[in-house]
């Protein structure tokens, strides 16, 4: 809605400017003002997910838990580990799992749903040059993912996080298609960049506030590492996170 609303304000702009400013000294540089704002927005919208620009994404609970997410999984090391301390500190999750590897740990998926997570659909590749796929071929990779982690799960799997955050219109196409909610966060730990354990759970605790959706990575063993300290330290500063996790509960807190 946003990006058609953007769409129409930007032709509209240029119509009047054509139609009133043809002779203005000013009407080239006023077209090629309203091209680059134009084009800002737009790359803003691409860029990130929580300004839900193309297509409608939950970025925040509308309870005060805050809510755990994990991309690019599984992984045979990490995500086990990340499991345990999770069972251990009766915290639930979302694993946002990429479907080429969920078919290489089956076991792990089991885990997942049978301790009390959900999992969502991050793609059957996680090719990082996803956002420039048309509609037929990321419908075609949803399809994929889908059919995997259905076959998996015993479920349709109804919640999806595109690969890097990265949307446009032929994800909300895509997605509108296939009939996936998105889910995005509101706080993005850095873990991929991050490379000192301290900073890392020092972001997490100084930004953690309610109602957050944590957006982590379960490849990693830096996040592996620091998650234990920051979900104890976060509990001691009065942070809950969500003990329980269903569809209903995310939809509508």
């Amino acid at each position: 809605m946003k990006h058609h609303i953007n769409i129409l304000v930007y032709a509209t702009l240029i119509t009047l400017t054509c139609l009133f400013l043809s002779d203005s000294p000013w009407f080239i540089w006023i077209i090629v003002a309203l091209t680059i704002v134009f084009s800002i927005v737009l790359t803003l919208g691409v860029l990130f997910l929580k300004f839900n620009y193309f297509l409608p994404s939950l970025i925040r609970l509308k309870n005060k838990e805050v809510l755990l997410t994990f991309d690019d999984g599984p992984h045979p090391e990490n995500t086990p580990k990340i499991l345990d301390i999770l069972q251990e500190e009766n915290v639930k999750a979302i694993f946002f799992v990429i479907g080429k590897k969920a078919e290489q740990h089956p076991e792990i998926i089991a885990r997942i749903i049978s301790e009390g997570h959900l999992i969502g659909d991050h793609t059957y590749t996680h090719n990082n040059m996803m956002a420039l796929f048309p509609t037929e071929k990321l419908i075609k990779e949803l399809t994929q993912s889908q059919v995997t982690l259905t076959k998996l799960t015993g479920k349709k799997i109804p919640i999806f996080r595109a690969p890097i955050g990265y949307t446009n219109p032929n994800f909300a196409r895509a997605l509108k298609e296939m009939k996936l909610q998105s889910i995005g966060w509101s706080l993005r730990s850095y873990d991929t960049l991050n490379k000192e354990e301290n900073k890392l759970r020092e972001r997490l605790l100084s930004k953690t506030k309610a109602s957050d959706i944590v957006l982590l990575h379960d490849n990693l063993d830096i996040t592996t590492t620091v998650l234990k300290d920051y979900i104890q330290e976060a509990k001691t500063n009065g942070i809950l996170f969500a003990s329980t996790m269903d569809i209903h509960k995310l939809q509508h807190g």
